[in-house]
């Protein structure tokens, strides 16, 4: 018996508690009767009594009455600017010689007489870096000269017996070949003999020798490499977003890894055709000076490259509110708020870049109270507590708060709530002022 009737007060008690919730808020009561449940005809019609047609909850009414005597809704604006999308990016690049060769034999095979270079010497262009043993290339050139000689002088007797008329001058012309075979000859064995000492075709710096004196070498064996290191080739690729806004001889900034605080400026030397199909990316090079030869082929740099962007327009990322059907903003037009669809382009560290055919720049949107925001509600203005970044040209880091961290926004955005809390609990006790000292008739109204 006693669990019966604890069931039994326990029922009772929730009807009081149901009964007592559908007498201060009608609109659930309402509901339950336009739900079309299924209820007894008695139940019915006590929900009926308690919720009457056309009643209103007192936080309704107590909220109408403040709205009434306080005017319209206090609200915190900052203006739509414009601004650029991501206009530096950073990448990852390899250091190359500007130029760089690789030494070989020119078709040639022989014994080395003479290394006339050391590992890492400067050479110019032209300059000897091995000679071959060249004795049968010295006996071809003093041969072809001596054929020559004769051939001269058989030229110059052919010619006194033509002028005698003693021989025709067919036969002057075959000797006159005779000596012109001579002379190639000769220039033939000049060239063998050429061949014979390996020289640098560019000027710049010797690598690390990989033959010596002795050494029986060919056309296939690397003699040395020569890089040219005026200036260094830094190869590094751009991501696919990046890629319409690149250009040649756009000025880059390359930093060493091994040396961070020092800066070599640069410029877009290459732009290749096309992307990697696996990474997205493209690749770029671009050459730095490198006059004071403290670079070397094969460093690692981060390169910096400024690009000029795309412009959209700019709002404060507390303007930004998001419902089922995307992101908006709450623009004032006439003192009236009206809700404006936006696109989301870009997120920085104090601005949010946004597209959008309902907003212009100028436009002031609603940053703080926007919880109290309706489509058409009157609305009035409070001062701003902050200038724009973008429209004063201050940086985060300017302003206290580092490049990685949302330190500085965070607080400046803790204020700014703080700030309109204390705007809003001013404005509720002038309405209650008004609703204290206020006439009977408003009273009654």
């Amino acid at each position: 018996m006693a669990i019966i009737r604890q069931i039994l007060v326990t029922l009772v008690v929730l009807v009081l508690m149901a009964a007592a919730y559908v007498k201060i808020d009608p609109s659930a009561g309402q509901a339950l009767l336009s739900s079309g449940l299924p209820m007894p005809g008695p139940v019915r019609e006590a929900i009926a009594w308690l919720a009457p047609e056309g009643s209103e909850t007192p936080a309704a009414t107590a909220t109408a009455g403040r709205s009434r005597g306080g005017g319209p809704q206090l609200v915190v604006v900052n203006p739509v600017e414009t601004g650029r999308t991501r206009t530096e990016m950073r990448a990852i690049g390899t250091g190359e010689a500007a130029r760089s060769v690789t030494v070989y034999p020119d078709n040639t095979t022989g014994v080395i007489e003479t290394v006339a270079v050391r590992s890492g010497d400067e050479v110019a262009a032209g300059d000897p870096l091995v000679v071959l043993e060249h004795s049968s290339e010295e006996l071809a050139v003093a041969r072809a000269r001596i054929a020559i000689d004769a051939a001269n002088e058989k030229l110059t007797r052919y010619q006194r017996l033509q002028q005698s008329r003693t021989i025709s001058s067919v036969e002057v012309n075959d000797v006159i070949r005779e000596r012109d075979n001579a002379r190639l000859d000769l220039r033939t064995a000049e060239i063998a003999l050429e061949k014979r000492t390996v020289r640098a075709p560019i000027a710049g710096r010797i690598g690390i020798l990989s033959v010596d004196t002795g050494d029986l070498v060919g056309s296939q064996t690397a003699i040395a490499t020569v890089d040219d290191r005026a200036e260094i080739k830094v190869v590094f690729y751009t991501p696919e977003s990046f890629v319409a806004e690149l250009k040649r001889d756009a000025p880059v900034h390359a930093v060493p890894t091994a040396q961070p605080g020092a800066v070599f400026k640069g410029r877009i030397s290459a732009i290749d055709s096309r992307l990697d199909e696996a990474s997205r990316t493209l690749r770029t090079e671009a050459l730095v000076d490198n006059g004071d030869d403290t670079l070397r082929p094969g460093m690692s740099f981060a390169v910096s490259l400024s690009l000029e962007g795309k412009e959209f327009l700019s709002v404060d990322p507390l303007s930004v509110v998001w419902e089922r059907t995307g992101p908006i903003v709450w623009k004032i037009v006439d003192g009236k708020a009206v809700k404006a669809q936006i696109s989301i382009i870009e997120r920085n560290i104090d601005r949010v870049l946004v597209s959008s055919s309902d907003l212009a720049a100028g436009d002031a949107v609603v940053v703080e109270g926007l919880q109290s925001m309706r489509p058409g509600i009157e609305v009035r203005t409070g001062p701003e507590d902050r200038a724009s970044p973008v429209a004063s040209g201050a940086s985060p880091v300017a302003s206290g708060a580092s490049p990685g961290s949302d330190t500085g926004t965070a607080g400046t955005a803790r204020e700014r709530r703080s700030q309109a809390d204390a705007a809003a609990n001013r404005q509720a006790g002038l309405i209650g002022s008004a609703e204290q000292v206020g006439t009977p008739r408003c009273l009654a109204e």
